[in-house]
């Protein structure tokens, strides 16, 4: 979601109004220097944790599998806990294994039962209630849990007591066959105030919304870019491989359609907004798949760009198994600013990497920013005018305030009960990152910490992934700048986490400026016995070069890559030591 409006709540059954909210929780993160055979890893993990937590095995407990994901660095295995063949509320356990079995983290939100709970009243009329066991006053009982839609067009989840009072209430909604065909159209790109460069009132208010309507100069900040729609017995439809455009709240749009080769809509016109997520979406897709990230099995998302009843709101819903966004068109419409289709679309992309994993403070501002993060690095790829700024163009202006991913707030000093707020500390910090390493560095090694995301992790458990991530990816090569802008926002490094030197203290690197200007290869030499590998990356994190040895040389022939800086990164068991290569001719 970009931003938090008051909203009421529609119920159909009658219930009382105690909001005895429910404590938060912080994921207990567990490192163990063990293995898991990647062999029918699901049951392999699952007997493990059943030995770790012998009490899973009793009293009529048992854990089952929810979400496998495999990522660059290994595989994310979430498991939900029942107690008496029912679920256990926010009772779920991540496992995080490394593409060699070794387990990097167990995220631990299990709620301890040691003995038989009683079981649910059965008379209690079903009516959209499901049961479940959780905490409440602390102590377990059997409560339920009612998913709701409210008038905003918004699902919440109430968990309610057997006598139908409220105990605690949350947002599910994350805010902010056909052949495909290339057509032209235009789209602002990423917003008509940043290739105007200007900012909103600007020239004696000249650059306003103007309620929507048509004006000359907004007009032409309209650019033409190809994107790919959906062409079935000639007739053009505007969907694609990653998102399909739907009508599903008011107000009623129907989709466009056409059977003429015209897609030139001024921005009043609501199929401009239609082409505006289309193209956007297809560009960051293929972006992340520039950088070795295709997501390729992702979901088709559904996109509503006249939705949300007409207010200046959007969001990402996963309700009813279709993920989907939703654009308002109140204030400047949502769809008109590239930074909320990125933003939004990005909580997409954390559903399918990382699902049931969005509760807790701090775990919500993180996943703002991160979404954040990713539509600044958008705009900015396109203009550096005023990047760090979220939501230029939808934001800042007379409808509301929008964010700044320029902050120098830390942790945890700066925390705020408001997780927007919150965010910001987040946010600034991995642009501040991206200046020290680059976008695609940066975007590499914050989605793969994603996929070991959990419900109620901290911030500071965040910031330990994205070292793990770095260290698993590119050999801790990133270590330094990573600790300094981490350090800079209040967060600890583990003293676990500085890189290891044993290996590097084994390694020589020869004849690295011949390789630089062609004069013979570079020759890497070691003294170890049990050989090692070698892995060779451009800046943008692409493998180009991989072999591996049991002798004590492996050489690279500088005509085997083009001119470029590379990253070297040299492996012997679980340690790594990386270093920088350079061809200049």
């Amino acid at each position: 979601m970009k931003k938090w409006i008051s909203i009421g709540v529609l119920f159909t059954v009658t219930l009382g109004a105690i909001y005895a909210q429910i404590p938060e929780r912080t994921a207990r993160l567990i490192e163990l220097n063990q293995t898991i055979p990647l062999v029918n890893i699901e049951v392999e993990t699952k007997q493990f944790l059943i030995g770790l937590y012998p009490w899973l095995n009793t009293n009529q407990n048992e854990l089952i599998l929810i979400s496998k994901r495999q990522s660059l660095v290994g595989w994310h295995l979430l498991y939900e806990h029942l107690h008496r063949g029912t679920s256990v509320y926010s009772s779920n356990i991540k496992v995080n294994i490394s593409n060699n079995g070794a387990i990097l983290s167990i995220a631990d939100n299990l709620i301890e039962i040691t003995a038989l709970v009683q079981q649910h009243n059965t008379s209690l009329k079903n009516d959209g209630l499901k049961p479940v066991y959780a905490n409440a006053l602390n102590r377990l009982e059997p409560l339920y849990v009612k998913k709701v839609k409210n008038d905003a067009g918004e699902y919440e989840e109430f968990l309610i007591n057997a006598n139908g009072e409220i105990l605690s209430r949350r947002s599910l909604d994350l805010y902010n066959g056909r052949k495909d065909t290339m057509v032209i159209t235009k789209v602002f790109n990423p917003d008509p105030l940043t290739t105007a460069k200007k900012l909103y009132g600007d020239d004696g208010g000249l650059w306003v919304n103007k309620n929507g309507q048509d004006y000359v100069e907004l007009n032409a900040q309209r650019v033409p870019v190809n994107v790919t729609i959906a062409f079935e017995n000639d007739t053009f439809y505007t969907a694609n491989k990653f998102a399909k455009i739907v009508d599903s709240e008011s107000p009623v749009q129907i989709p466009y359609q056409s059977k003429i080769n015209n897609f030139d809509f001024n921005r009043s016109h609501p199929a401009f907004r239609e082409m505006m997520s289309l193209y956007h979406i297809e560009q960051y897709r293929g972006y992340l798949k520039s950088i070795g990230l295709p997501f390729d099995s992702m979901f088709v998302i559904n996109v509503d760009v006249s939705a949300y009843q007409g207010q200046d709101q959007s969001r990402f819903s996963s309700q009813n198994g279709n993920p989907s966004l939703f654009f308002g068109t109140g204030g400047v419409p949502d769809a008109e600013d590239a930074d909320v289709i990125i933003h939004e679309y990005t909580h997409g992309i954390t559903y399918f990497i990382a699902p049931h994993t969005t509760s807790g403070t701090e775990r919500l501002a993180f996943e703002e920013a991160n979404c954040d993060f990713m539509a600044c690095q958008y705009s900015k790829a396109l203009s550096d005018f005023n990047w760090r700024l979220v939501f230029n163009w939808d934001g800042h202006n007379v409808y509301w305030e929008g964010r700044d991913a320029n902050s120098p707030n830390k942790y945890p000093k700066d925390l705020d009960p408001d997780f927007y707020k919150s965010s910001v500390i987040w946010s600034s910090m991995l642009n501040d990152m991206s200046l020290d390493m680059g976008r695609a560095v940066t975007t590499r090694i914050l989605i793969a910490s994603m996929y070991s995301y959990t419900e109620n992790m901290s911030m500071q458990q965040a910031a330990e992934l994205l070292v793990e991530a770095d260290s698993l990816l590119y050999g801790k090569m990133h270590f330094w700048a990573l600790k300094n802008r981490l350090i800079e926002r209040g967060f600890d490094i583990p003293l676990g986490m500085n890189p290891e030197t044993e290996l590097q203290n084994n390694v020589s690197i020869i004849n690295s400026s011949g390789f630089a200007t062609s004069n013979g290869n570079l020759q890497i030499q070691t003294n170890l016995k049990n050989g090692f590998r070698i892995e060779l990356f451009n800046l943008e994190g692409k493998s180009i070069i991989k072999t591996e040895s049991q002798q004590s040389e492996i050489s690279i022939s500088p005509q085997s890559v083009p001119v470029g800086m590379y990253v070297l990164k040299i492996s012997s068991g679980n340690q790594n030591f990386v270093s920088k290569v350079v061809r200049v001719q």
